[in-house]
């Protein structure tokens, strides 16, 4: 007989619902697992990692508004020039 018989007293009807649940319960852990793995191995790179000084950083970002500064003027003198151009646009 293959197979768990069913509890309902047929004798006829076979339970894959245990197995179901089963591997579904492996799932879980296995992904659990790999969470967890992938969570150590966060947290050992950021060990790893050389964080900038603090004039590093201000540097870094007064680069970054200094180049969003240029590109929007940029931008702006460009819209001004292609509605020169064009004419303005109703």
């Amino acid at each position: 007989m293959p197979g768990k018989a069913s509890s309902n007293g047929s004798g006829t009807k076979t339970e894959p619902k245990s197995k179901v649940a089963e591997s579904r319960s492996l799932d879980r852990q296995r992904r659990l697992r790999n969470i967890q793995a992938g969570l150590r191995a966060i947290v050992s790179e950021m060990k790893r990692v050389t964080w900038p000084s603090r004039e590093e950083w201000v540097s870094a970002t007064m680069v970054v508004i200094g180049l969003v500064v240029v590109v929007a003027l940029w931008t702006r003198l460009i819209s001004f020039l292609v509605e020169l151009l064009l004419g303005p646009t109703s």
